[in-house]
């Protein structure tokens, strides 16, 4: 360097006289060459740690940077999974939770994150009689398509698989996924899983825009995120944006008891089975409710990612999730009365008076855990354990906490008489439904 260049050229040798004596030596006292021989070591030492400095924070960015870029381009379908699970899905994108995670402006975290979210429009087929005989006794009717309802989705692999709420989907006779480019398709249903709340579709597409799957367990309180969803069924694309209000949020929704992040984004009718993001722009959390009081704000709930991974492969490897009890009974909701109570006065064994609402065995499924146990079409069923069950809904919702293989003890009416029956949980697939 120039500095360098300039000490040597002060230190060279004297130029020779021309009388082709030496010159004399000019002798300078020691203290000042060790003087200035000290100050050259130092700028040296001072020069060789900037330099050294600068490379290695050059090269640690650079590490750094190459690091994220893995981090966020990281695919596999394992990713879906617990380590021991397995899958025969492809190009799932999952994120590992590192100190050095990138993070994004408002903008990029939409920009980054908006194609992985589509909407969802559900129909069914509504029949419309016009009663105009044609003098053979027959009328003429017409089938067409009605909108039954519309959400939001989440894409999960580059070849078309789609996660949303169950009940997004739920009664619908056709499903069609609209793209962020507003291009539309229909979609099969692969699975759905009441307890989760969530479903998978299926799409014939490729080249699509997967979201990266974050690690909902490292969330903390006041961390921002962004919800991304289809509110109102027409306006796709929204993004709000919030904190993380609460983790684990014990949230009741039409009987079913589910462990939810709380954030304050803005969620609306139609955001159901969207995405909420970090500012990583990493899935973090499913959108799936609302406080609906007219005297709440800011009451957004959402599925950790984390906690539903496993159901989700399942969901696209075998249809449902694997284990989920099932009892093997179609019941109806009745309502207790000295009638069918037998005639005891409108009390049954001193615990259930008339009125009391409970459910009723309509039919049992052959080879079914009920039938094993010995239950009986005409049944009542008035409790689960220690849960008293006033409902279908209620029935399937306790039910739902148990796994394949648990044993429970059901508390029935019989014939006007009290009864206790064990019974051993089957497992759930979709050709018991």
């Amino acid at each position: 360097m120039d500095q360098n260049n300039d000490w040597y050229e002060r230190y060279s040798s004297p130029t020779p006289q021309d009388n082709g004596t030496r010159a004399p030596r000019s002798r300078e006292p020691h203290g000042v060459r060790i003087s200035t021989l000290i100050v050259f070591m130092m700028v040296a030492v001072l020069l060789g740690g900037l330099l050294g400095g600068l490379y290695t924070r050059q090269y640690v960015g650079q590490q750094l940077t190459a690091l994220a870029s893995q981090q966020s381009q990281t695919s596999a379908s394992s990713a879906m999974k617990e380590a021991d699970a397995s899958s025969t899905s492809e190009g799932l994108t999952n994120t590992s939770t590192s100190s050095f995670a990138t993070t994004f402006s408002k903008a990029q975290i939409i920009e980054l994150t908006a194609p992985s979210v589509v909407g969802i429009d559900t129909y069914y087929t509504a029949s419309s009689n016009y009663g105009f005989s044609f003098g053979n006794g027959s009328s003429d009717s017409s089938d067409q398509q009605a909108q039954l309802g519309s959400g939001s989705g989440i894409i999960l692999t580059s070849d078309g698989y789609i996660v949303t709420c169950k009940h997004v989907v739920d009664g619908a006779e056709t499903i069609k996924v609209i793209l962020n480019d507003d291009t539309e398709y229909e979609a099969t249903l692969i699975g759905s899983d009441t307890r989760s709340d969530l479903a998978v579709l299926k799409i014939e597409a490729t080249g699509l825009s997967p979201a990266t799957l974050g690690d909902s367990d490292m969330l903390t309180v006041g961390e921002d995120v962004i919800a991304i969803g289809n509110p109102l069924g027409e306006l796709r694309g929204t993004a709000t944006s919030g904190i993380i209000s609460a983790l684990s949020r014990e949230v009741t929704v039409e009987n079913t008891t589910m462990s939810l992040i709380q954030t304050d984004a803005a969620i609306s009718p139609g955001n159901s089975g969207g995405g909420l993001f970090n500012a990583s722009g990493s899935l973090v959390g499913i959108v799936n409710a609302k406080a609906s009081s007219s005297d709440s704000e800011g009451l957004g709930f959402a599925i950790p990612v984390s906690s539903v991974k496993t159901i989700i492969s399942n969901l696209i490897d075998h249809g449902y999730v694997l284990g989920r009890a099932y009892l093997g009974v179609y019941t109806q909701d009745v309502t207790l009365s000295s009638d069918t109570n037998g005639g005891n006065g409108g009390f049954f064994g001193g615990f259930f008076s008339s009125g009391t609402s409970c459910v009723q065995i309509a039919q049992i499924v052959s080879g079914s855990a009920a039938e094993k146990a010995g239950l009986k079409t005409g049944d009542l069923i008035l409790k689960v354990d220690d849960t008293e069950i006033s409902s279908n809904t209620a029935l399937a919702s306790i039910i739902g906490g148990y796994n394949s293989g648990d044993t429970a003890t059901l508390t029935i009416q019989r014939d006007g008489q009290q009864q206790t029956v064990t019974v051993t949980f089957g497992e759930y697939t979709p050709e018991e439904q």
